[in-house]
C-alpha cells in the first residue's frame, strides 16, 4: 500500500522538479528578452509558482515517507509487546520453559532490524522506480521515420532528386503543406524555390533528408526512393542548412567541424567561401572563441555563416540551404551567392528564400503557392510572366534601391 503511493508521489515531485528547471532554464535562455520587455517580476512570479508547487508535491510525499517508518517502528514494537504478555503467560503457566521465552525474544530483535532495512530499500526502490518510469517514457519512444528491413546503402550517390506527385500533411487531420508536387534536381543544377510565408518551402527542403516522410507519392535519388535508401548513408551524402541556425556551446571549430579532422587549408578555403573568414579573424580567440549556448556571443548573421561552413566542409552531392542569406548584410549575400555558384558545378543544389537575389541566377526557380507549384522556370521566363515571381522581384529592387 505504502509503496504504490510513495511511487505515484515520487512521480509528480519529479514532475514538479522537472516543471521548476525547465521555467530557470527558459528565463536565463531568454534574458535579452525578458530584460527587453521588463518582464523580471513576471518571471520571477512564474519561478516563484513553480516552486511552491514543488514545495507542495515534497510535502505531500513527506506525508507517506514520514508515516512509513513510524508506522514500521510501531509494528515492530507491538509485535514485541504480544510476545511478551502472550511469551510470559506461558512461561508462568508451565506451557514454555524461561529459555525458549528468551531465545524467541533474540530470534525476534534478530529479525526487526533487517524488516525495517528492507522498508527502507522498498523507499529507494520506489523512488528510483519513478526516475526510471520517467528514463523509459523516452527510450521507449520509437522513432516514426527509421530504416525499414530492406533498406540498403546506395553506392555511387550522383545527386539527381526526382519529386513525384509528392504530397505532405503535418497530421491526419490538417491540410496539406504541399501538394501534388513534381520536380527534378539534378546534379550541376541550381533549383530555387520561392513562395510567400507558409507556402511549404521548408517542408520541401525537409522531405528530401526524411526528416519528415511524404504522405504521397514518393522521392527518389538517383531513381531509388529515399524510403529503401538506409537513413544514416541518405544524410551522409545530404548537406542541410536549416533557416534557423543552431549552435552548440562549444568553440567555432567544434561547431565548424563536428569533431572531423580537417586540413588547415581546407577549413580556411570553406570559411572563405561562407564569408566567414574575416570575421573569425577579427576575434581573439579565432576558431578557439566559445560561442555559448545556441551561438549567444554572435549575431544572426554569424551564425548562419557558420552553418554554412558546415555545410560546405564535406564534399557531398548534395546541398540543401534554406534561407542561407536571410540575415546578412547585401555586400555579405552577394558573397555567399558567389561562393555557392562556385561549388555548385558538380552537386545537386536546392536554395529556398525570400530575397529573390539568392535564386534569380538558379538554372529552375519554382514559385510555391499554398502548397503547391503556381509557376516554374528560369528568372528571365518569370519575369514576362508577370505573376508572383516578377511582381515580388521588382518590390525588392525597389525596395534596395530605397
Amino acid at each position: 500500500i505504502f509503496g504504490k503511493k510513495m511511487h505515484r508521489r515520487y512521480t509528480t515531485v519529479q514532475e514538479a522538479f522537472s516543471d521548476m528547471t525547465e521555467v530557470v532554464r527558459e528565463s536565463f535562455a531568454g534574458i535579452r528578452i525578458v530584460k527587453a520587455f521588463n518582464r523580471e517580476d513576471q518571471e520571477t512570479c512564474r519561478l516563484s509558482d513553480a516552486s511552491k508547487q514543488y514545495v507542495r508535491q515534497n510535502l505531500k510525499l513527506v506525508k507517506i515517507t514520514g508515516a512509513f517508518f513510524p508506522i514500521m517502528v510501531l509494528c515492530t514494537n507491538v509485535s514485541i509487546a504480544i510476545v511478551l504478555v502472550y511469551g510470559g503467560r506461558l512461561t508462568i503457566l508451565s506451557g514454555i520453559t524461561p529459555g525458549d521465552f528468551v531465545a524467541f525474544i533474540n530470534y525476534l530483535n534478530l529479525l526487526a532490524w533487517p524488516m525495517m532495512a528492507m522498508g527502507w530499500v522498498a523507499n529507494l526502490i520506489q523512488r528510483g522506480a519513478a526516475s526510471l518510469d520517467r528514463i523509459n517514457a523516452i527510450l521507449t519512444i520509437k522513432p516514426v521515420i527509421a530504416d525499414n528491413p530492406q533498406s540498403y546503402d546506395a553506392d555511387p550517390i550522383e545527386g539527381k532528386i526526382n519529386f513525384e506527385n509528392v504530397s505532405f500533411a503535418y497530421g491526419a487531420n490538417q491540410s496539406p503543406a504541399l501538394c501534388d508536387i513534381t520536380m527534378t534536381a539534378t546534379p550541376g543544377t541550381i533549383t530555387g524555390i520561392v513562395g510567400p510565408q507558409g507556402s511549404g518551402k521548408t517542408t520541401l527542403l525537409q522531405l528530401v533528408p526524411r526528416l519528415h516522410d511524404v504522405s504521397k507519392g514518393r522521392i527518389t535519388l538517383d531513381g531509388k526512393d529515399v524510403r529503401d535508401i538506409r537513413l544514416s548513408h541518405l544524410r551522409k551524402h545530404i548537406r542541410y542548412v536549416s533557416q534557423e541556425p543552431f549552435l552548440f556551446s562549444g568553440t567555432l571549430g567544434d561547431n565548424i567541424t563536428f569533431g572531423k579532422t580537417t586540413e588547415f587549408r581546407h577549413l580556411e578555403t570553406v570559411l572563405k567561401a561562407a564569408a566567414l573568414y574575416e570575421t573569425i579573424q577579427s576575434f581573439p580567440e579565432g576558431l578557439k572563441t566559445i560561442v555559448g549556448e545556441k551561438g549567444v556571443v554572435l549575431s544572426g548573421g554569424q551564425k548562419q555563416r557558420v552553418i554554412l561552413a558546415r555545410a560546405l566542409l564535406d564534399d557531398a552531392p548534395i546541398l540543401l540551404l534554406d534561407d542561407p542569406i536571410g540575415q546578412v548584410d547585401t555586400q555579405t549575400a552577394s558573397e555567399i551567392i558567389h561562393a555557392i555558384r562556385n561549388i555548385s558545378k558538380d552537386k545537386t543544389v536546392i536554395i529556398v528564400s525570400h530575397r529573390l537575389a539568392a535564386v534569380q541566377f538558379a538554372d529552375r526557380i519554382l514559385a510555391l503557392d499554398q502548397g503547391r507549384i503556381s509557376e516554374s522556370g528560369t528568372h528571365k521566363e518569370l519575369i514576362e510572366r508577370n505573376q508572383y515571381y516578377a511582381r515580388t522581384f521588382q518590390l525588392q529592387r525597389f525596395e534596395n534601391e530605397q
